[in-house]
């Protein structure tokens, strides 16, 4: 039985920076200038994430995927030569781009990655919002005259956004978040994102960045869809993919979870602090659990202690 750490990676994007290293202290250092999002918990052949401390000779998630996957992962772990999942944080100082990622179906047909996500807001700014979903059904020719131009925009939904609050973004829904988002993203292991619209900006080698219009007309769900803003006490997902769920502890609260041979548990701590095995922890820090780890207490601090727990379903 154990709990491990990983070791953030930093991810530069033209829409990024500003609320994360105010977020916490893990992040409080100088280069996280135009830090759009950091990879809490990845493995893909271009990102490992690397273990703070190394398990015997395992150094990164992936190694301990291949070689200790029922034990750690649990007996729900489904196939595959990657850890299934990746958690990120999203720091969005200015809007990302009007994006879609494909579904299972579409996915499968050209070769692509689906990647269905969920959005736990661990701060918000004033005003801010996000898009999800059409306003009304398009057909195919509107759809066209309309990609890649900011005349898109008033077909899709604007939902401001609360901290604390949660989104579950389906793979085929379009989709961006605005700026001043402070944003825990899990979703499945992919990277394939298709940009409908990037505001009419450039990207770091002074041209505009591409617009997949091709493939997001091959993707894109053009039903109206009504998308719902989840309130804390309502934030419990369970997908095919993953499950998650909001945990909060008062000071001095506890909560002993019983983790079971069925699925790790990967506690993120977006509120207060946390004491577990004897060990303080604190907001912006993070575990995961293996499977064979038995009960775990885990016992509130501060006035308001949050976590975002998530699992296989």
């Amino acid at each position: 039985m154990a709990i491990f750490q990983f070791k953030p990676i930093y991810k530069k994007k033209i829409w990024g920076g500003g609320r994360l290293k105010f977020f916490s202290a893990k992040h409080n250092h100088q280069q996280l200038t135009e830090v759009g999002e950091v990879w809490e918990l990845v493995d893909r052949k271009e990102e490992r994430s690397e273990l703070e401390v190394p398990c015997g000779s395992m150094n990164n998630l992936h190694e301990l995927w291949l070689n200790k996957r029922e034990e750690i992962f649990g007996k729900k772990s489904p196939a595959g030569s990657h850890f299934p999942l990746i958690i990120k944080i999203l720091d969005c100082r200015l809007p990302t781009s009007i994006q879609v990622h494909p579904d299972e179906n579409t996915a499968k047909i050209h070769g692509w990655e689906k990647k269905t996500e969920f959005w736990f807001f661990l701060d918000t700014a004033p005003g801010s919002f996000v898009y999800l979903g059409f306003k009304e059904r398009l057909f195919p020719g509107q759809l066209a005259s309309v990609i890649g131009k900011k005349e898109i925009i008033k077909y899709i939904n604007a939902i401001p956004t609360s901290r604390s609050h949660g989104l579950l973004v389906h793979s085929g829904q379009v989709h961006a978040i605005g700026g001043g988002n402070l944003i825990l993203e899990i979703q499945e292991n992919s990277d394939t994102t298709f940009r409908i619209y990037d505001w009419e900006r450039k990207g770091g080698d002074g041209h505009p960045r591409p617009i997949h219009d091709r493939e997001a007309m091959h993707s894109l769900s053009l039903f109206p869809y009504t998308p719902r803003l989840l309130p804390p006490e309502e934030i419990s997902i369970i997908e095919k993919s993953f499950a998650l769920k909001r945990i909060e502890l008062g000071p001095g609260q506890s909560l002993l979870h019983l983790i079971d041979e069925d699925s790790f548990m990967y506690f993120f701590f977006c509120e207060g602090k946390l004491l577990v095995e004897k060990k303080l922890y604190e907001k912006g820090q993070a575990l995961l659990v293996s499977a064979d780890h038995g009960p775990l207490k885990i016992t509130g601090i501060d006035k308001k202690n949050e976590i975002v727990a998530v699992y296989f379903p």
